[in-house]
């Protein structure tokens, strides 16, 4: 009995240590799909863990970053299957060059998982590409520049998921962020320093979504907030982004860098592509928190005159930027939005909402051929101090 026991121990043991190579050659598959070579020193098992051991990344063009030996937690199924991961925990990040010191902390990847050949059973967002994960994060980032914290960054997340209705979303949070530029070069320290920013912080987040039946994606919002300076967001809806269409696009992308000199070829295979998709609308919107008036404070500074006398220089010159467009009402518009918004900096917002989606040819066709119809073409629109816009 103990001869069998030992027996099917050993046997046991030395199949899961199959499954970890196959796990590993599996990532390193998926990872050159990415444009990433992988490379590693050894795959062992440790329960339901997979151990790869000097683990190397080197994404294409780039300097390999060493990873030492990261731990898999909680590696589930097969390579014709699909593999699963619950957590992938990497090691704090402390480089020193030069001067310069870097530390990077809590990085973590969940619901890891390495798909399988076959994804036509699995919903669109896994159909795509041969790597999905739940959720990703960075806890903190620090550098430091001779010994002085120039920019820390807090609570960096992506966050993915696929809903009930194959619908899938993203919600990314880039952190908290504060920077110092104190030790930077002269000319960048007295330029902040004019303009009351020696030290500046915010914070970088937004929400996506797509719909593969009907091909919309939409980015709602992107928004990067700077404390005593300003908002600025940045909205979009565009069609026909549909699962033939991501394809279709990576097929192309893979034979122009399998062959480089067929660019001319896949350039305009690209176009051809650009032809499917529509934009549905768009805005960009900035909301001032003083940065405006800090700016012409500054440079009329440098230019010998007031802020005042800066502004309606600036409103002069909006007209004549415009009027090669030929569109008077549409020159009327943003001139009196930029007139308001710099007699009053609330906010400033350029939109895009016409009443069907736009086709990208027909955009481009008329950038090119009759750029003082793309007003009408998009029903853009400028406003200013625009209460629903805040």
């Amino acid at each position: 009995m103990t001869t069998t026991a030992v027996a099917l121990l050993f046997g046991s043991t030395a199949a899961f240590a199959a499954d970890a190579n196959a796990f590993g050659e599996r990532l390193k598959a998926v990872a050159a799909e990415q444009n990433v070579t992988l490379s590693y020193d050894g795959a062992s098992s440790e329960g339901d863990d997979v151990v790869l051991s000097g683990l190397t990344a080197m994404p294409q063009g780039e300097e390999p970053a060493k990873l030492g030996d990261v731990t898999f937690e909680g590696v589930t199924g097969s390579t014709e299957a699909g593999w699963k991961v619950a957590r992938v925990p990497i090691d704090d990040i402390d480089v020193t060059e030069d001067d310069t010191h870097t530390t990077v902390t809590g990085i973590a990847i969940e619901g890891l998982e390495l798909l399988p050949t076959d994804r036509s059973s699995l919903p669109p967002a896994k159909q795509m590409s041969a790597l999905y994960f739940d959720k990703a994060g960075i806890e903190s980032v620090s550098v430091e520049e001779k010994g002085t914290k120039v920019f820390d960054l807090s609570g960096a997340s992506i966050e993915n998921t696929i809903n009930d209705d194959d619908t899938f979303s993203s919600d990314f949070d880039f952190g908290s962020f504060n920077a110092d530029f104190s030790t930077a070069d002269a000319e960048t320290v007295q330029a902040m320093g004019d303009l009351g920013y020696t030290k500046m912080n915010g914070s970088v987040e937004g929400s996506a979504s797509w719909d593969p039946k009907t091909g919309t994606l939409t980015l709602d919002p992107f928004e990067i907030d700077v404390e005593n300076a300003g908002n600025l967001s940045f909205t979009y809806e565009m069609s026909g982004y549909t699962p033939a269409f991501i394809q279709s696009m990576q097929q192309i992308s893979q034979q122009m860098r399998q062959n480089p000199e067929a660019d001319q070829n896949g350039g305009m295979a690209m176009m051809g592509l650009l032809s499917q998709l529509s934009l549905g609308s768009a805005d960009i919107t900035f909301t001032d928190d003083s940065l405006t008036k800090k700016l012409l404070d500054y440079y009329a500074k440098k230019q010998g005159t007031t802020a005042d006398q800066l502004a309606q220089q600036l409103e002069g010159m909006v007209p004549a930027a415009l009027a090669q467009l030929n569109n008077p009402e549409f020159q009327k518009k943003v001139s009196d939005a930029v007139s308001t918004f710099l007699k009053d900096p609330k906010s400033l917002s350029i939109s895009i909402d016409p009443e069907t989606p736009v086709p990208a040819m027909q955009i481009m066709g008329a950038a090119m051929g009759a750029p003082q119809t793309l007003p009408q073409v998009l029903s853009l629109d400028v406003t200013a101090n625009d209460a629903s816009s805040e």
